[in-house]
């Protein structure tokens, strides 16, 4: 009995493991089941995904607007406006040809046809038919005109589209500042390079449909167009100013067959570039037409060795660092001086020369000696207060530093030379602001281009103003300074840029120019000068490179700086006063010293007793006269006169029939075959 139930127990057990491992089993399929449902699940899911990518690749597309876009939509570049909203660029819509070869059926005729529309040689509209390209460009940016000739031919696989073109309606007017833009509306020089990024606008990509053709059709979405036009510019340039600048320099330029020419305008307060004026000019509407060099804003870009004016920056530094006064006498060394085997001398001797009369009477032997009593490395640093070698910071690209040699190389040959500007080079911009730190009491600004960048909506996104550099000099120094400036323009070189109704003071320069290691026979005839002297209100600087056949600075660009002050000032409503109101008048001095110009040679003087007289004279016709008959009509009408060069008078200054104060001097070049000439 007892067997029996063992047994029934091991055979339910068996049954029972039996059923578990079926379970199990049954389980195991029904995993592998649901587990390849699962897969086979997953595997339609991610090539539905794929496919709907695939479907939409394949339906859908995108087109780019603006620069670089394949559609071939320009952007509305930005304006540049002059600092009172005067447009200087603007963009203008033009008509573009362009063609589909394999559509052209009658290539010969067709060529013959646009070439006469375009006046465009038909070899050239020929070669462009043959291409094997679906599209191609016959003319870019045409006129109106020849669009308008073109599209009235009708010619199968020919069209015209509307595209904008910079144009600048100034024409020659800071073609140098504002550079100019190539076909594609990218800016190659100037305003148009450094900037445009802001000039250019933004890209526009729209998502569209593809029809059966690969074409793209646009979805509802309206696109924003208004994202294409770029960013306006405002310059601190005064669009009359920068004019009067430029008519100033293409007159003298004539006048004396000159290379090239710069003039650069400032407010001294504010390091505001006014007007940045070049010579030969330029049109960026038709760069196409000018040389690369014509191209160059000289202001900032090239360097020049200043000559003369930069005593005016070794009185300051002595004013200032050495305490020098006005007053204290300083050695001529009997107007030559030897320094090794280097001679320096001045053209003429000055007769108890102080040191402000080493500014007026422009003395190479006095600069050096004030120069001696700072020393080389107090100098060097003063040169470095002033700004000189190292860049503006005006952000035009490939602006000029200058050179300016570190002390511990200097040889004292070369000590004296940089003190009477020569063994340095400035660009005209740093010589501009140098100056405008004597001018403003000290302080060396920052000069700026840019008043304002306003994007398409009007939101200003930057914007420019007055950034003190440094303070180089102190403001009683500055004072001390402008009253040298003063003396030059009222008894020294630089009389021809006196200006009728306001005290000027400023500095005249003749530097030779040095190539290849050698100084030649050619020269930059410069001037620097405030205006007005005893209230500034602008800095001026004008510097000629190789007029003929005169290069005096006192000459050729003084008459220049009297030019653009006599007109720029009133403009900015600083009105002339009259001589009752205590203007010092170069012309109103009683004669008795000669009034000598170092920079022209062979200059005489003469000293004329004071007659009695009335209030104002007339200056007489002295053309023509000797020098004797010259002096003898001058001493009869109450007048003095400086002499330059020797034979007979060829031309004076004043004007004959120019009303003077009595006892003034007027200005006599001689030339000795003048009467032959006449």
């Amino acid at each position: 009995m007892e067997n029996q139930v063992r047994d029934d127990a091991k055979r339910r057990a068996a049954q029972e493991r039996d059923a578990w491992i079926r379970l199990i089993f049954v389980g195991l399929i029904l995993v592998a089941i649901f587990v390849t449902i699962g897969v086979h699940i997953y595997k339609l899911q991610a090539e539905e995904t794929h496919l709907q990518a695939r479907a939409e690749r394949q339906s859908t597309g995108r087109i780019t607007l603006g620069a670089g876009g394949e559609s071939h939509l320009d952007g509305h570049r930005g304006y540049i406006y002059d600092r009172h909203g005067y447009e200087l660029a603007i963009s203008v819509e033009t008509p573009s040809v362009f063609a589909h070869p394999k559509k052209i059926d009658d290539l010969e005729g067709t060529a013959l046809a646009l070439s006469k529309a375009l006046d465009i040689d038909i070899t050239e509209i020929r070669k462009k038919l043959m291409s094997d390209a679906p599209f191609v460009w016959i003319a870019r940016k045409t006129t109106p005109d020849k669009g308008a000739a073109v599209k009235a031919l009708h010619l199968k696989g020919v069209g015209t589209k509307r595209e904008s073109k910079r144009y600048y309606p100034g024409q020659e007017l800071a073609g140098q500042i504002l550079g100019f833009v190539g076909l594609d509306n990218v800016g190659l020089e100037g305003i148009e390079a450094s900037n445009d990024k802001y000039l250019r606008g933004d890209v526009l990509r729209i998502k569209g449909m593809r029809d059966s053709r690969g074409r793209v059709i646009l979805t509802n979405d309206s696109p924003r167009l208004n994202m294409l036009e770029g960013s306006s510019i405002t310059l601190t340039l005064d669009q009359y100013i920068q004019k009067v600048s430029e008519n100033a320099l293409d007159r003298v330029c004539r006048k004396y067959s000159a290379k090239s020419a710069v003039a650069v305008v400032l407010d001294p307060y504010t390091g505001e570039v006014l007007a940045m004026a070049n010579w030969p000019r330029f049109n960026p509407n038709r760069f196409k037409d000018y040389r690369k060099e014509d191209m160059r804003n000289r202001a900032v870009l090239d360097a020049y060795e200043p000559g003369s004016m930069m005593k005016l920056i070794t009185y300051a530094s002595a004013v200032d660092g050495a305490h020098v006064r006005p007053t204290d006498p300083i050695s001529q060394n009997h107007g030559k001086i030897q320094i090794g085997k280097h001679s320096i001398s001045d053209t003429h001797t000055i007769v108890d020369m102080t040191a402000e009369t080493v500014v007026s009477e422009s003395s190479n032997i006095g600069a050096y000696h004030l120069a001696q009593k700072l020393g080389k490395e107090s100098f060097y640093n003063y040169l470095k207060k002033f700004g000189f070698g190292r860049r503006t910071g005006i952000n035009i690209a490939g602006e000029s530093a200058g050179i300016l040699w570190n002390y511990k190389g200097w040889q004292e040959v070369m000590f004296a030379n940089i003190a009477f500007g020569h063994g340095i080079s400035v660009s005209p911009m740093q010589i501009a602001v140098a100056i405008g730190a004597i001018a403003n009491g000290g302080n060396l600004m920052r000069p700026w281009l840019i008043r304002e960048i306003r994007d398409h909506e009007g939101n200003v996104i930057q914007k420019g103003g007055p950034e003190v550099v440094n303070q180089a000099i102190s403001e009683h120094s500055a004072a001390t300074v402008r009253r040298a400036m003063e003396r030059v323009v009222s008894e020294g070189t630089g009389m021809r840029a006196w200006v009728p109704g306001y005290r000027v003071g400023g500095k005249t320069g003749t530097a030779q120019k040095a190539e290849r290691g050698r100084y030649t026979n050619k020269y930059m005839a410069n001037f620097i000068g405030i205006a007005p002297i005893d209230d500034p209100n602008l800095v001026v600087v004008v510097m000629v490179d190789s007029p003929t056949p005169y290069h005096s600075g006192g000459l050729v660009t003084a008459p220049v700086f009297a030019e653009i002050v006599s007109q720029a000032l009133p403009y900015r409503g600083v009105f002339p006063k009259t001589v009752t109101e205590g203007i010092l008048d170069p012309f109103e001095m009683v004669t008795g010293g000669a009034l000598a110009d170092p920079e022209t040679e062979g200059q005489a003087s003469s000293e004329t007793p004071v007659q009695p007289c009335g209030e104002f004279v007339t200056v007489p016709d002295f053309r023509g006269k000797s020098s004797l008959a010259a002096l003898e009509a001058a001493n009869d009408s109450c007048l003095g006169v400086n002499l330059v060069d020797s034979g007979f008078v060829a031309t004076q200054w004043p004007a004959p029939g120019t009303r003077v104060s009595a006892h003034s001097r007027v200005e006599l070049t001689l030339r000795s075959n003048y009467r032959t000439i006449q």
